[in-house]
């Protein structure tokens, strides 16, 4: 049994002019994610929303709408002050983010 996380691709990837766009996207990941994580560790929720709303955004943009989905459960739980559900959102998130790095040809 593989146990190993699931790649995830975009579902944008056979679009040529978008192949940029995925690359800059997806380099620029870890640290987003990073970001988001220093947010939450600090208590900054509704900077954490913001940042989540617009990872949600760019995700949506090139096609990652699994990570787009998570991002939008960050930034409802940071609306709704919910600190223990956007940390749960986010450990998804971080996750998922894992996966779409894995499944980017330059992460492989």
């Amino acid at each position: 049994m593989d146990d190993r996380p699931r790649p995830i691709h975009s579902a944008l990837a056979a679009e040529p002019s978008l192949a940029s766009a995925i690359e800059t996207f997806v380099v620029g990941l870890a640290e987003r994610v990073d970001e988001l994580q220093d947010c939450e560790a600090q208590g900054a929720f509704a900077r954490l929303a913001a940042l989540a709303t617009e990872l949600s955004r760019d995700a949506s943009k090139v096609g990652y709408e699994p990570l787009a989905s998570w991002a939008d459960a960050v930034a409802l739980a940071c609306h709704e002050r919910n600190p223990q559900d956007a940390r749960k959102a986010l450990l998804e998130l971080t996750e998922v983010a894992t996966r779409v790095r894995l499944g980017h040809r330059g992460a492989m």
